[in-house]
């Protein structure tokens, strides 16, 4: 009865989040209105070749510095670029880049500072370019796209995501941490929902009303864990804990 619970909670998620998608499924809303494609590669990269219709972006753009520390300050910075970008409430942002850690690393990053904002309805899609290309190498270009018009979705920010290291974890908080390697493949496509929930959830007995505080060294090692736990199976307390 345990399992077939977890496995209809698995079900419900991968309909009601959408986390992840195949290129296959990209391909098929490659031309919806509504979809924002975001490169985040490096621009070299994104000039050399990407997926038809995929506008550019700069990671570090949303990486706090010493000007944007502040959460007021950097939360304006977020919401003067989601608007050149030509974000709306009823956009669908899927966001992908090339195969290597850091840029795995950045997918789930920016998915968490968009969410973090108020925007939900973002996916990544698995595997990155190369699985893109290795299906559609007939749908990759070397044009650069720009958005037709500014977005208008108004950020709205949650704090409560991101607890600081000073935080004192209750009894009630389970605290966590996970490789790179128990998510992804060396291809960087997601681990099966078997070995997901293996390892993420029936290994610390889990459930969605669980409050969860991913560890990691930074925001970018924790993203991965807490973008599958939050985004692809439900659990809307998991929080990171940054040092």
């Amino acid at each position: 009865m345990k399992h077939l619970l977890i496995s209809l909670l698995l079900t419900f998620n991968a309909i009601a989040y959408d986390a992840f998608i195949k290129p296959h499924e990209l391909k098929n809303i490659l031309k919806e209105q509504n979809l924002i494609l975001l490169d985040i590669s490096k621009r070299s990269a994104y000039e050399y070749s990407h997926v038809n219709g995929a506008l550019h972006l700069d990671i570090s753009i949303f990486i706090k510095d010493k000007q944007t520390r502040m959460a007021d300050n950097f939360s304006k910075n977020v919401q003067k670029e989601l608007t050149k970008l030509g974000i709306n409430k009823n956009s669908k942002v899927v966001i992908y880049t090339r195969n290597q850690k850091q840029d795995s690393l950045n997918s789930t990053y920016l998915a968490f500072i968009l969410i973090q904002h108020g925007f939900e309805d973002v996916t990544i899609l698995d595997g990155g370019y190369m699985a893109w290309v290795f299906k559609y190498h007939d749908f990759i270009s070397t044009k650069e796209s720009k958005p037709s018009k500014d977005g208008t979705f108004e950020i709205k920010y949650n704090p409560s995501l991101l607890i600081s290291n000073e935080h004192k974890t209750e009894k009630s908080q389970k605290l966590i941490s996970f490789e790179h390697t128990d998510l992804f493949f060396d291809d960087f496509t997601l681990r099966s929902d078997s070995e997901l929930r293996e390892n993420l959830i029936e290994k610390f007995a889990l459930n969605s009303e669980d409050e969860i505080l991913i560890s990691a060294e930074t925001v970018f090692e924790a993203s991965p864990t807490w973008y599958i736990f939050y985004k692809k199976f439900g659990f809307k307390n998991a929080k990171i804990l940054q040092f």
